[in-house]
């Protein structure tokens, strides 16, 4: 078995998934999204910057891996107080989102008492 080698189509394909999340997230939610950079001296940014709470790793491609994306996430965000969570698509089919479950459960929570975890609230 080859390993898998990104080719300049592959990174193209990467780099207009991640546009495509930028303006998904923007119309949405109407805050300022925009597509993170790798920045030469090694520094790790998300792959999208501007959502509230969440490092964004995004992945796409024939077989695109969302736990590797997910691991990649949790390994950069490591330092900050983001949310690691990989969104991906493989060629032909639906968006998903994987992040933790400790997450999701957060999410959960904070959707039933939004009031209990706005931002900017005192502590």
């Amino acid at each position: 078995m080859r390993p898998h080698v990104h080719g300049a189509g592959a990174l193209r394909k990467g780099h207009q998934w991640e546009r495509d999340v930028v303006r998904l997230f923007a119309a949405v939610f109407g805050f300022v999204v925009q597509r993170g950079l790798q920045y030469r001296d090694g520094a790790d940014a998300p792959d999208v910057v501007g959502v509230p709470g969440w490092w964004i790793e995004c992945k796409k491609g024939r077989r695109p891996n969302p736990l590797g994306a997910l691991r990649q996430a949790i390994a950069a965000a490591a330092e900050s107080k983001l949310r690691p969570v990989a969104i991906c698509r493989a060629d032909g089919r639906e968006p998903t989102a994987t992040l933790l479950l400790a997450d999701f459960i957060l999410l959960l929570r904070e959707a039933r008492e939004p009031d209990s975890h706005a931002e900017g609230g005192s502590s």
